[in-house]
């Protein structure tokens, strides 16, 4: 269903097309034509969503396999385009797109995650499909999420293995990352603390360490 829903949208594409070897970007729902203040530009902070799947023109792996999407999370994924913290394909791709269009991008490997791959279920060498929105966007940074803040159920100050697992498990995992506890928790006394934590915590820091 998904490659095929794939392929009637590049056939009806309506802006972009390319080779093989070459980015494709195809706006398939939503402006097409707005002004520039409306158009998505490096250095803004995107919400979009996406769904990431093997292109049918891909020469390795699964076509039309999904491998991921934000959107079965229910929550839109949020980054800063052009700073380098996507795949290239991401951060070329997703430039002059209009708020609110929807559009798919066929991403060479060496766009993507090249011969290396990724994880199982993106082999070295694959062409990548993503049907992405952008939602909205702002030249003005966001404040930095406080993911600390979640994982700290019991509000002490401080994140518990047995916490660490919980959030984990919440993301389909069955245990932690080998080594996470070890590299988080800098002094080694059982926990982590809010200055030891490297994830996104805000600025603030928890009363117990004021």
């Amino acid at each position: 269903m998904i490659q095929a829903h794939s392929i009637l949208l590049l056939i009806l594409a309506t802006v972009g097309t390319g080779a093989a070897n070459e980015l494709s970007v195809t706006v398939y729902d939503g402006p097409t034509d707005c002004d520039e203040s409306e158009k998505s530009m490096n250095g803004a902070y995107l919400k979009m969503h996406y769904t990431g799947t093997i292109d049918a023109s891909s020469k390795t792996g699964e076509a039309g396999k999904q491998f991921d999407s934000s959107r079965t999370r229910g929550k839109t994924f949020d980054f800063q385009l052009g700073a380098g913290k996507v795949i290239q394909g991401w951060d070329k791709g997703l430039v002059g797109i209009c708020k609110g269009a929807k559009a798919i991008l066929v991403i060479p490997p060496e766009m993507g995650y090249g011969e290396r791959g990724a994880g199982g279920d993106i082999p070295g060498g694959a062409t990548l499909n993503f049907d992405v929105e952008v939602v909205d966007f702002s030249m003005e940074a966001p404040e930095e999420p406080n993911l600390f803040d979640e994982l700290d159920l019991n509000k002490d100050g401080f994140l518990s293995e047995e916490e660490m697992l919980i959030f984990f498990k919440k993301q389909g995992k069955d245990e932690l990352p080998p080594g996470l506890m070890d590299h988080e928790d800098k002094d080694a006394d059982g926990k982590i603390s809010w200055v030891e934590f490297s994830g996104p915590k805000g600025t603030k820091k928890p009363n117990d360490e004021l």
